[in-house]
């Protein structure tokens, strides 16, 4: 089921169970012996799958090993059944409430290999592996996880309920994205992938800040002996669980972690208030930056850029800046795309016809314009995407040009005035129709 599917339930709830009884009403009784059957003996009438599955589920009367008994009989019987990726994510989830990883991942496998893309199949598998002592295990748990975040990132709003707003979509989006980085990062300090936990955590905490993530950081902190790096993150751990409606007992066990590891620096409590007020102002400042912003401002560098050429935008992969004003003299293809959207990735085969058409060419510069809302995304999704050009962050830039509409395609010709501007899904000509706005443009002095 994809994220923005999910109803009844928060996208970070794992999956109900039991899967079984999605297609017809679970008040329906199995059908009685007809009447005038005495001839038949003590026959056992024959029931349709989905009946005998739904009675199947009502026999096991909640009992989680009969349920997985009867489950796996019913399969016997039912090979071929379309509802065998559910019922594998049913008896997965039924093991792991027994506390039965190694038996959930048996059950997860099969699962995933049927639904390698369901969202609910890949958080249990998840689940399961995490559990599992080996490092084996924990390293498929990444992988897994991993897959996961960037089916998350592919969601599209357009599939969330109709009851529910972008708002509401996009906070469960990023809560859900939050718990699987966290979950990452725990495992990668478990398998001693210290940079790599602190990476993803620090992800998971821009995201959503979350006592989890300040309190994994401050534990990696505290075993690299940054004492007082860890007693800020226990801090706000601290603070940010009471938003959170922590249980009390875990709180506790906050504030003594933070007190233990001032005390095993400094000998005292001294200064330890003016840490943890100074936890208490950031997660303020972060209450007040949540609340005056829906969307991101343009980075601080484009503010009162007017022009195009004014802008410089960031690289997806962090390694510095296009300065746009550097293209002056060029024709530059702008492609404004989302993670979210499936024309997209539609015309991306499309655009690497135009780009091999003007391929070694110098004066005709390719960018690949990211305009999600939540950039942490981003990332993961190219790992399993394969875009073309230059990856950058919008910046703003969409604003100033007017994109309205995903996808847009825009040629700047060489004074970096619009040449040529197309948007939405428009396959029919579309490779002719902007190889020769470039051509055209290239004509501008």
């Amino acid at each position: 089921m994809a994220l923005g599917q999910q109803s009844q339930s928060s996208p970070n709830a794992p999956p109900e169970q039991p899967p079984a009884s999605q297609d017809k009403s679970s008040n329906d009784a199995a059908p009685a012996s007809p009447k005038g059957d005495a001839q038949a003996g003590d026959q056992t009438p024959v029931l349709d799958p989905d009946t005998e599955l739904r009675a199947t589920v009502q026999q096991s009367a909640g009992d989680n090993a009969k349920l997985i008994q009867n489950l796996q009989a019913y399969l016997e019987r039912h090979p071929d059944t379309p509802r065998r990726g559910a019922i594998y994510r049913g008896m997965m989830q039924a093991a792991l409430q027994m506390n039965d990883p190694k038996r959930a991942l048996e059950f997860a496998d099969k699962a995933v290999a049927i639904q390698p893309d369901d969202s609910q199949t890949l958080y249990l598998a998840v689940t399961a592996l995490e559990k599992m002592p080996d490092d084996a295990s924990q390293a498929r748990a990444i992988e897994y996880d991993t897959r996961l975040i960037a089916l998350i990132a592919k969601a599209n709003p357009e599939s969330r309920p109709a009851q529910m707003s972008l708002e509401e979509w996009q906070a469960g989006r990023n809560k859900f994205t939050n718990e699987l980085y966290v979950l990452r990062g725990r495992i990668e300090r478990r398998l001693h992938k210290d940079d790599e936990a602190i990476r993803d955590l620090n992800i998971a905490f821009r995201l959503v800040p979350s006592s989890d993530a300040a309190l994994a950081l401050g534990e990696i902190a505290e075993q690299d002996k940054h004492t007082d790096d860890a007693a800020r993150d226990y801090a706000l751990a601290l603070i940010l669980s009471g938003q959170e409606e922590v249980d009390a007992s875990i709180r506790n066990a906050m504030r003594l972690r933070m007190e233990n590891v001032w005390r095993f620096s400094h000998d005292s409590d001294a200064g330890l208030g003016d840490v943890f007020l100074s936890a208490f102002d950031k997660n303020q400042e972060m209450i007040k930056e949540a609340a005056l912003v829906d969307k991101p401002e343009p980075a601080e560098h484009n503010k009162g850029a007017t022009d195009p050429l004014q802008f410089s935008l960031r690289q997806v992969d962090g390694k510095g800046a296009v300065r746009l004003a550097d293209s002056r003299g060029k024709v530059v293809v702008l492609n404004f795309w989302t993670t979210w959207c499936a024309y997209c990735k539609t015309m991306e085969p499309m655009l690497s016809d135009v780009r091999t058409k003007f391929a070694g060419r110098e004066d005709v510069l390719s960018l690949a314009v990211n305009t999600d809302e939540d950039e942490a995304v981003v990332a993961p999704f190219l790992q399993s995407q394969n875009f073309g050009g230059t990856m950058v962050f919008a910046d703003g830039l969409d604003q100033s040009l007017k994109v309205v509409s995903i996808p847009t395609i825009i040629v700047l010709d060489r004074s970096g005035k619009i040449a040529y501007r197309t948007q939405g899904y428009a396959p029919d000509g579309f490779v002719d129709a902007v190889s020769n706005a470039i051509t055209k443009a290239e004509g501008v002095k």
